[in-house]
């Protein structure tokens, strides 16, 4: 039998307690494909090794061994105490053992080797082993090391009667002034609070708790608040093997005889690192007391609500948190994601401004689900495991990894500065892979890029906190490329996360465009009320009186394409109309002016496209600044554009968005994510039931205006609306607005800067699609 030859230390235990426990789960809980909302959730999961009893038949299904009577029967429970020095503690609490009887004591490394020689155990209602290890690897999420404590009981002749087995973990957990310390290290939270029945028996199997730890681990996540329900046992024995931090949480009204279930549950688990009193309880500083009693690690208790451990927390208590406080600060519940903000509206601006602090010490996100049980529209579904924006935001603002570039100019050196934002790990445990890719052009069928490059990079050597320099060396010309993609994997090809750092500017890219067949010369048809030129075979026709082009005929196309207008601005006039010709070159100079002022001029020339300049200031500043065109929704049937996406983006929501080509239908009365703005244009074409047309822009950082989001009803506030522009449906914005959370004091401002100063750009236009 195995469990005899596991107790006299002849046989390893397999895979027990290593990153190879749970094998199945790496490298599924990893997926950068944003047109495939897709997560594998089913997954096959080995048997946990249960906490009664261990034994495997020839077959290595798990039963108990013959001949064997109920362990607990003798051993009502152990705690244990590994410290990261290597420092071994543990009470064995047992009963009804016979004089003949015995008890061994034995520690399997996480490769089911023995630690060290097998040492007796007293045979005593409370028995106490204490050992020192050395050459230990420690616990922590990063790099979750398990060891197996086994205690063997033994007859007189000194055969195996039963084996019981614990995992546990050599870490330490330490509370200070400025935070929770796990191994020496301050630990900094990214987690969620989950709710354990927060699905109901949907939630329940050990598949599912797998497939909600992959959606954490994915999001780059390490921690999570166990909140309002009992916890299933089998959910810490995951958070241990898997790597990640817990706090467990008292819940219910009788919380002083409710203390002791908590702790013994969690007790002896390395990821359970803090208790939590829940917030029902947490005035009351008698509770720490109750918790003490029972754990022999005293680790921290957190009181949601008061003082540091702040609840809901809002800006201002973060802002006076960094200037007056003298405690650590660990937000427990924030991001009540409202409308298609998802989790991640203002998650940044949160995260950025209480890092200011070294009182900080990370946050929980309230859940996956908005407010009132209503399905974000841009984070993840929990039942059909899509992901949108603000699952992709969190997942890039959790990465632990930082560069010094957002964009690579020509002259670039091919040197990348990196940041390690692990706690625990180094970077040469990471994989760094790279691609040089060329995007698509507007008039291509394809949305793929084609890759003219591709290679991987040595791992620096380089520690938590520490930066290195990334040196690229590329066969090709890098210049020629769009970005450079650059991929970040773990030692189990789990994704850290994809950045796509642009190379060419869209000026860059409008000169790739197609080339216009020349057509003779311009033709000109003026009177008082209209101006009608057409270039090309295409006929532009402006109003004198508002400077507006109002159509555009291709053919026998009829486009009501009319603008241009100051976003959302009314309080400006037209004062000055030109009408210009130099050689074959035609110019249009519209000039307005008022509390708002905007400068316009339209060149054509044949056999290049139309282009549009611009400047304009705004007064006072608004959420938005930019120009803005009309033209009729119903006839716009889809939308292809070169920029960062597939999603759309807020002010308080910009990162998690991948540069490419993307293509997206327009549905009709849905809060799909067609509509809203898009961030990073190079180019948009838009499909309409009259053919497509494309608009280029030669400007970086430039958002697009696609129409306005609609509102679910039920959720229409002031934190859940955010404006967009009454004057016009498509814009390249300069400035967007920002989405609200729920309730007021949980959100960041919105306000943006004013537009005094003159801002400008030029579109570039191409109707003969």
């Amino acid at each position: 039998m195995i469990t005899q030859a596991l107790a006299q230390g002849t046989a390893t235990l397999p895979q027990l307690g290593t990153m190879n426990d749970h094998a199945a789960l790496y490298g599924l809980y990893s997926s950068n494909d944003r047109a495939n909302n897709n997560i594998r959730a089913k997954i096959p999961l080995p048997g946990l090794l249960g906490q009664q009893w261990l034994g495997y038949d020839d077959g290595d299904n798990a039963k108990p061994v013959a001949n064997s009577k109920a362990f607990d029967s003798y051993i009502e429970r152990v705690v244990i105490d590994a410290k990261a020095s290597g420092s071994f503690s543990m009470q064995v609490f047992s009963k009804g053992i016979q004089a003949n009887q015995s008890i061994e004591f034995q520690v399997l490394d996480p490769t089911g080797k023995p630690l060290a020689d097998a040492v007796p155990v007293t045979a005593a209602e409370n028995a106490e082993v204490k050992k020192e290890f050395s050459m230990i690897r420690t616990w922590n999420p990063e790099n979750p090391h398990l060891y197996t404590a086994v205690l063997t009981l033994k007859d007189a002749s000194q055969q195996v009667l039963y084996t019981f087995t614990k995992k546990f973990g050599f870490r330490t957990v330490e509370s200070k002034p400025d935070g929770i310390y796990v191994n020496g290290i301050k630990v900094i939270f990214k987690g969620i609070n989950r709710r354990s029945a927060e699905l109901g028996n949907a939630r329940s199997s050990e598949e599912a708790y797998l497939s909600d730890i992959n959606t954490m681990k994915d999001l780059n996540m390490n921690a999570v608040r166990l909140s309002y329900y009992p916890v299933d046992p089998h959910f810490y024995d995951l958070c241990d093997s898997i790597g990640l931090f817990v706090i467990s949480e008292l819940s219910g009204s009788d919380a002083k005889k409710l203390i002791k279930d908590v702790v013994f549950s969690g007790l002896n688990h390395p990821s359970v690192i803090c208790w939590s009193t829940g917030p029902e309880n947490a005035s009351n500083k008698e509770l720490d007391k109750e918790f003490a009693t029972y754990d022999i690690q005293g680790r921290y208790v957190i009181h949601p609500v008061s003082k540091g451990d702040k609840k809901n927390s809002d800006f201002n208590s973060v802002a006076n948190s960094i200037l007056y406080g003298t405690e650590a600060f660990t937000p427990t519940e924030i991001g009540n994601g409202i409308y298609n903000g998802g989790r991640a509206a203002g998650l940044e601006d949160f995260w950025n401004e209480a890092s200011k602090s070294s009182k900080f010490s990370g946050t929980f996100l309230a859940s996956y689900r908005d407010e009132n049980g209503i399905e974000s529209a841009s984070g993840y579904d929990l039942k059909s495991k899509e992901k949108w924006a603000s699952y992709f935001t969190i997942k890039e603002l959790w990465a632990p990894l930082g560069f010094d570039l957002n964009n690579i100019s020509p002259t670039w050196n091919g040197i990348l500065t990196v940041e390690n934002k692990f706690l625990y790990t180094n970077l040469s445990r990471l994989k760094f892979a790279w691609k040089l890719a060329l995007f698509p052009k507007a008039t291509q069928k394809t949305l793929e890029p084609l890759i003219i490059e591709e290679g991987v990079m040595p791992s620096p050597f380089t520690g938590p906190g520490e930066k290195a320099q990334l040196k690229f060396t590329f066969t090709q010309q890098f210049q020629y490329a769009d970005a450079l993609v650059l991929t970040v994997t773990d030692k189990n090809d789990k994704e850290v996360y994809t950045w796509t750092l642009p190379i060419r500017k869209p000026e860059d890219v409008v000169k790739t465009s197609p080339e216009v067949a020349s057509i003779s010369t311009i033709m000109r048809t003026e009177e008082d009320a209209f101006l009608s030129l057409v270039c090309d075979g295409i006929n532009y026709i402006f109003d004198k009186k508002t400077g507006n082009i109002t159509k555009v005929y291709v053919g026998k196309r009829d486009l009501a394409f009319t603008g241009p207008f100051l976003a959302g601005v009314s309080n400006y006039t037209m004062a000055d109309f030109k009408h210009l010709v130099k050689e074959n070159t035609h110019t249009v100079e519209v000039t307005y002016k008022g509390e708002n002022t905007l400068y316009v001029k339209w060149t054509f020339h044949t056999g290049e496209l139309p282009k549009m300049e611009y400047q304009y200031s705004m007064k006072p500043a608004g959420e938005y600044t930019g120009i803005t065109f009309k033209y009729p929704e119903e006839k716009i049937v889809g939308v292809k554009w070169m920029g960062r996406g597939p999603f759309h983006v807020w002010k308080n929501r910009i990162k998690g968005q991948q540069l490419g080509v993307w293509e997206k239908p327009n549905k009709p009365n849905t809060t799909s994510e067609f509509k809203g703005w898009h961030a990073d244009i190079y180019w948009v074409q838009f499909q309409t039931n009259m053919g497509n047309f494309t608009l280029y822009t030669d400007q970086q950082n430039v958002f697009l205006q696609m129409f306005s989001p609609l509102k679910q009803g039920a959720l229409l506030n002031e934190f859940a609306t955010a404006p967009f522009p009454d004057n016009g449906n498509i814009g390249f914005m300069n400035q967007i607005s920002g989405l609200g959370t729920k309730p007021a004091d949980n959100v960041a401002s919105k306000s943006l800067k004013s537009a005094n100063d003159q801002i400008g750009g030029t579109i570039y236009f191409d109707f003969r699609w």
